[in-house]
């Protein structure tokens, strides 16, 4: 008997000793094989630790939930001066080339600018500068290289859908810079904001410059990142997370929902790994005939 009077009071002491769960309904502290197993690998998620693989998958699936129920598209952004007549009043389009290429962007589909440049109406150049003056934002003749190590804190996925390119990270300030071709995208700087525990600022650059950063980074491998293409359900993708938690050994765990995709980011030490969900457009229950697609790694 004093030996199980000895190994209850080893047993209690050792409960103390581990840190607080983030799960609430965790019951782990009678299990301590398995909490003292996942203790070791310290797991965090967003700022909260977790004690166990379960504790951690649960916080997982809640975070999932909540990024999957299907919230309305944002409205377009509305600006003071359209572009057409921002160039318009500065003298750069007249009355017909104006009327001209709002035809031809109604018949296409495509941005005003792509119809102006293509038509011989106006430069990149000034279709840039007036895009400046639309966002309030500054103009930057990009000539160098993107930075690598700004290029990676982000998967490429994300930079080609939003047309944005890493600038510069600040450590200092934690101020990220990022340059736009289209438009300043907003709902995905809160989102990086979020994920990196920064502050962002913004500028634009030219078309062709952003085509060409995208294609340079696009040919660089980046092995830690990767996309599952179709529908998962959030208890299927907190399996899939959990499964690169430990290939990874992360030992932190962020998840963000960004313009149609849920991001989660990896990180073990020095090391970063990126995965992306495809972000459900509909109910959270999805039909039973759908189908799970292998993931894909992005190498470009």
């Amino acid at each position: 008997m004093l030996w199980k009077v000895r190994i209850s009071r080893l047993s209690q002491r050792w409960a103390e000793a581990l840190p607080d769960c983030g799960e609430e309904d965790c019951n782990f502290r009678r299990r301590l094989w398995r909490r003292m197993h996942w203790w070791n690998s310290a797991i965090r998620l967003h700022d909260a630790r977790y004690c166990a693989p379960q504790c951690f998958e649960n916080a997982l699936q809640q975070h999932f939930l909540r990024l999957s129920v299907a919230t309305a598209a944002a409205p377009p952004v509305q600006h003071r001066i359209p572009l057409g007549l921002l160039m318009l009043s500065r003298g750069q389009l007249t009355n017909q080339q104006l009327r001209s290429a709002l035809e031809a962007q109604s018949a296409s589909g495509r941005r005003l600018g792509e119809c102006l440049e293509k038509l011989g109406f106006a430069t990149e150049q000034q279709v840039t500068a007036a895009l400046g003056l639309q966002w309030a934002c500054p103009v930057l003749m990009l000539r160098d290289n993107p930075d690598r190590e700004c290029v990676h804190l982000l998967p490429y996925r994300l930079l080609e859908q939003f047309r944005m390119l890493p600038l510069q990270f600040v450590a200092a300030t934690r101020t990220f810079y990022f340059a736009f071709s289209d438009g300043i995208d907003y709902p995905a700087l809160y989102a990086i904001e979020q994920m990196l525990e920064c502050r962002t600022e913004a500028c634009l650059i030219s078309s062709s410059a952003m085509n060409r950063a995208l294609e340079q980074i696009g040919h660089e491998p980046r092995p830690g990142d990767f996309l599952f293409e179709g529908w998962r359900r959030p208890p299927e993708m907190s399996r899939i997370t959990c499964s690169y938690v430990l290939k990874f050994g992360a030992r932190d765990v962020r998840v963000v929902g960004c313009g149609g995709l849920i991001w989660v980011r990896l990180r073990a030490g020095r090391d970063v790994g990126h995965l992306l969900f495809r972000q459900p457009l509909a109910v959270i229950e999805p039909p039973s005939s759908a189908s799970a697609a292998p993931p894909l790694r992005i190498t470009g």
